[in-house]
């Protein structure tokens, strides 16, 4: 697994409802080590989103995952849905991982083997609460 993953935190908005545990965190951003234009990332996570209101997989949770080291942030939803459905999700949207959370627990899972599970800090410990516009305000940024 690419080592980004291990370090990843997440920026959510306040108020928020409680989060689902168990859950998965889904993006359709570019795949770890790929760059694709702005218009092409918004594009897979306008798609991401509608896939997930068919599927009937609401409330839907608004994060943002972001590397600490690089600056590099992406919208994601966390939903609550088991890996192996998560994964086969993000495998649709050409993701290489999903994390999951489960049991207060955070981990990454790879899209074409949800059966491996690499485990990676307690989820609590990877959240960073904004105001409601200061989480806009990022999310507009992505």
């Amino acid at each position: 697994m690419h080592p980004a993953y291990f370090e990843t935190r997440f920026l959510v908005g306040l108020p928020e409802r409680p989060l689902p545990d168990p859950g998965v965190i889904l993006s359709a951003y570019a795949t770890t080590g790929s760059t694709w234009p702005r218009a092409v990332n918004h594009d897979a996570d306008t798609r991401l989103t509608a896939h997930l209101h068919r599927l009937g997989l609401a409330p839907l949770h608004r994060l943002i995952g972001y590397s600490p080291t690089t600056g590099h942030a992406e919208p994601s939803w966390l939903v609550a849905l088991d890996r192996e459905r998560g994964a086969s999700i993000g495998g649709l949207f050409r993701q290489d991982a999903i994390y999951l959370v489960e049991n207060g627990l955070l981990a990454v899972v790879p899209c074409t083997n949800p059966g491996c599970v690499h485990d990676v800090a307690p989820f609590a410990e990877r959240l960073d609460w904004l105001p409601a516009e200061a989480f806009a305000a990022r999310l507009a940024a992505c």
